[in-house]
C-alpha cells in the first residue's frame, strides 16, 4: 500500500506520539463521565418505555371515561422517550468520537489500523449526524405542539450548524462510507485508492468540528428535559 501522508499528518503523528500517555489519560477520564451519563439516559429511556407499556395495558381494559386520561399519559411518556433518545444519540456520538481519537492516539499505530479507524470515523459521522438532524425535527414538533410560546431559537441555530456541517462534508463522508465501509466498491483497486488517500489530519479535523457541534447540541437539548417533565406533570 502506498499511503499518502501530508506534512500535517506527519506533524500530528509526532504530536500524538509526544503526548500519547497524557492524551489517553484525559480521554479515559472524560469517557468515564460520559459513559456514566449514558447509563443514566438509558435508565430514563427504560422508565419511559415501562410507563408506556403500563398505559397500553390499562387502556385495553379501562372504561371509556378513563381512556382519554390514559392516552394523554401515554403520549406524554412518548414525548419524554423522544427527548431521552435524542439525548442518548448525542451522548453516544460524543463517546464514539472520543473513542476514535483514543484509538488514533496510540503511539506507533499501524498504517492499516489507522486507516481502518479513519474510515469508521467517516461512516459514524455520516450516520449519527443524520440521526441527530432527524431527531431534532421531531423535538421541534413536540415543542410547537405542547409549548408554542417556548423560545427555542438557540436550539434552532445549533441544528442549522449541524445541517450545514453535514451538507459541507456530505460528498466525502458518502464517498468513504460507500466505497470502503458500509458498502464496498466492486473494483478493489478503487477501494485501495480511497484507503491510501485517507488522511489523519482530515479525520481529526472532522472529529473536532463535529464534537464541538455535538457539545452545543447537548447543552441546548438538556433544558428540553424540563419541558418533558412539565408535560408529564400536566397529566397527573
Amino acid at each position: 500500500m502506498k499511503y499518502k501522508k501530508s506534512l500535517l499528518d506527519s506533524f500530528l503523528e509526532q504530536r500524538i506520539n509526544d503526548n500519547a500517555k497524557e492524551l489517553k489519560h484525559t480521554l479515559n477520564e472524560t469517557l468515564e463521565m460520559e459513559q456514566n451519563c449514558l447509563e443514566q439516559i438509558r435508565q430514563s429511556i427504560s422508565h419511559c418505555k415501562d410507563n408506556i407499556a403500563a398505559c397500553e395495558k390499562q387502556i385495553k381494559k379501562c372504561s371509556p371515561a378513563s381512556l382519554a386520561i390514559l392516552e394523554t399519559k401515554k403520549s406524554a411518556f412518548k414525548d419524554n422517550l423522544l427527548i431521552w433518545n435524542t439525548m442518548g444519540h448525542i451522548q453516544m456520538a460524543s463517546i464514539e468520537m472520543k473513542e476514535y481519537l483514543k484509538r488514533l492516539s496510540v503511539d506507533g499505530i499501524d498504517e492499516w489500523e489507522q486507516r481502518d479507524v479513519i474510515k469508521s470515523v467517516y461512516t459514524a459521522i455520516y450516520e449519527t449526524s443524520k440521526k441527530l438532524v432527524d431527531a431534532t425535527a421531531e423535538i421541534f414538533k413536540f415543542i410547537k405542539r405542547c409549548f408554542p410560546n417556548y423560545d427555542y431559537r438557540i436550539f434552532t441555530d445549533v441544528r442549522k450548524e449541524l445541517t450545514k456541517f453535514r451538507e459541507s462534508n456530505a460528498s466525502e463522508l458518502t464517498r468513504v462510507r460507500n466505497t470502503i465501509d458500509a458498502h464496498r466498491d466492486v473494483e478493489v483497486s478503487v477501494q485501495i485508492e480511497v484507503i491510501e488517500g485517507l488522511h489523519l489530519a482530515n479525520a481529526v479535523q472532522l472529529i473536532v468540528e463535529y464534537e464541538g457541534i455535538i457539545n452545543k447540541r447537548g447543552n441546548e437539548t438538556s433544558p428540553i428535559k424540563e419541558l418533558g417533565l412539565k408535560r408529564l406533570q400536566a397529566c397527573f
